[in-house]
C-alpha cells in the first residue's frame, strides 16, 4: 500500500516557562521569549488547515530541526552552523520525527475557554482576547485514539473468559473420562453409497479471461479482481482517511494510505463437464451388507464409495451405539452377543470388542 502526500499542517508547542501556546514553526516563545527546549513535544492544533504559504511548505519539507549541541538553539535541518552561537551542528541533535498524530481534523468548529477569566476564544488562539493570559494547549490524545474499555466491561469480559475456560476444561475432562461396561448387541444397521458423476451442462462462474472457449457465456459484472500499489489499466485509486506524521520541525505531513483496485469482468457461463449426480444408496440391517447395483448410462461414471456400519448395544438398561467403516469388524457381531464397551463422559462409545 502506497502513501500519498496530501500537504502539511502546522503544529504547536507549549512554552514550559509561561504555558503559552506557540505556532510550531516559531523557535522562541512569542509571549516570554524563552527558546524552545529540545524535549518539548509538538502537538496538533484544535483546528487544522493545510498550509498554503509556499515559504512554510518549503521549510516543512526540509525535515527534523537540529538543536545545537553548544547553546541548544533550534536550527533548520539543512543548517550547517548554529544561527545563534555559530557552533558546528554536527554536534547537535535532530528532533525525533515520524510519530503518528492521528487523523486530520480540518475545519473543526471549537472554542477554547480561558482558565483565568473563562472567556471563550477561537480554538487556535494562543492569548486570551479577554484578559491577555496565555491559553494552555488542550490535552488531546494522539496516535491511536480508540477509547479503552471501562472497568465494568473489563470485569464482564474477564468473567466471560473464565466461563469459557471452565467450559473447555469440563469438555476435555468429560472426553477423557472413561467407563467400562458390558453390553449385549441389540441391532445391526448398515449403509453403503456410491457417488455418481454425470457429464452434461454445468453452470459456473469465473473471470472472463479464464472461461473455456467452448462455454456459453452468460451475464458478466464488474468486480475488483486484485489490488496494486501503482496504477495499472482499468484500476481505480482508493485511499484511506488522511492522517498526520510529525516531521520534527513544527509541521506534520498529511498523508493517505492508497492502493489501486483493479477491475475486471466476472461472468456466469455454461459448459459441458462432469458434475455430481444422485448417489446410489443401499441400506439394511443384519450382518450382510451389499453394494447398490450400478447400472450406468453413457454419460455417467462411478465416483467414490463410502460405507457406514452401526452396532447398537443395551448395557444396564441404557442404549449405546458404535459406528465404524470397517466391514470385517462389523461382521464379527451377531445379535445377542456380549461386548466390552468403553464409554466417555458424554455417553459415547469410544471402543467396542467382543467379550471373551
Amino acid at each position: 500500500m502506497a502513501k500519498k502526500e496530501v500537504g502539511y499542517v502546522e503544529l504547536e508547542w507549549t512554552c514550559p516557562n509561561c504555558k503559552t501556546r506557540n505556532p510550531g514553526l516559531t523557535k522562541t516563545c512569542q509571549s516570554c521569549g524563552s527558546p524552545q527546549p529540545a524535549d518539548v513535544e509538538f502537538q496538533s492544533k484544535a483546528d487544522e488547515h493545510l498550509l498554503q504559504d509556499e515559504a512554510k511548505i518549503k521549510q516543512a519539507a526540509k525535515g527534523p530541526d537540529i538543536h545545537c549541541g553548544f547553546c541548544g538553539a533550534r536550527n533548520p535541518a539543512d543548517a550547517v552552523i548554529c544561527a545563534q552561537c555559530g557552533g558546528d551542528l554536527k554536534e547537535g541533535k535532530a528532533r525525533q520525527a515520524g510519530k503518528l498524530l492521528g487523523d486530520l481534523k480540518a475545519g473543526t468548529s471549537t472554542t477554547t475557554k480561558c482558565p483565568n477569566c473563562a472567556a471563550e476564544n477561537p480554538a487556535n488562539a494562543q492569548i486570551c482576547s479577554g484578559c491577555g493570559a496565555p491559553l494552555n494547549a488542550a490535552d488531546k490524545p494522539v496516535g491511536n485514539t480508540n477509547k479503552g474499555l471501562s472497568k465494568g466491561c473489563l470485569i464482564a469480559l474477564g468473567a466471560a473468559g473464565l466461563l469459557v475456560l471452565i467450559g473447555v476444561i469440563c469438555m476435555i475432562s468429560m472426553s477423557l473420562k472413561k467407563t467400562d461396561k458390558t453390553g449385549s448387541l441389540n441391532e445391526m444397521e448398515w449403509k453403503r453409497e456410491i457417488a455418481i458423476e454425470v457429464y452434461g451442462p454445468v453452470e459456473k462462474s469465473d473471470w472472463k479471461d479464464s472461461i473455456p472457449s467452448n462455454a456459453v457465456m452468460g451475464i458478466c459484472s464488474d468486480r475488483v479482481r486484485t489490488t496494486s500499489s501503482s496504477y495499472v489499466p482499468n484500476s481505480v485509486e482508493v485511499c484511506g482517511e488522511p492522517y498526520k506524521v510529525d516531521k520534527g520541525n513544527g509541521v506534520a505531513e498529511v498523508v493517505q494510505d492508497c492502493e489501486y483496485e483493479v477491475h475486471d469482468d466476472y461472468c456466469d457461463y455454461t459448459v459441458e463437464d462432469w458434475h455430481s449426480g444422485d448417489p446410489l444408496v443401499a441400506a439394511g440391517s443384519g450382518p450382510n451388507a451389499t453394494w447398490p447395483p450400478a447400472n450406468l448410462s453413457n454419460n455417467q461414471r462411478e465416483g467414490s464409495r463410502s460405507e457406514n456400519y452401526k452396532l447398537i448395544f443395551i448395557a444396564n438398561g441404557d442404549q449405546y451405539s458404535y459406528e465404524t467403516s470397517d466391514y470385517a469388524f462389523y461382521r464379527q457381531a451377531e445379535p445377542g452377543s456380549v461386548w466390552k464397551l468403553t464409554i466417555n463422559g458424554f455417553g459415547a462409545v469410544v471402543s467396542a470388542e467382543p467379550a471373551k
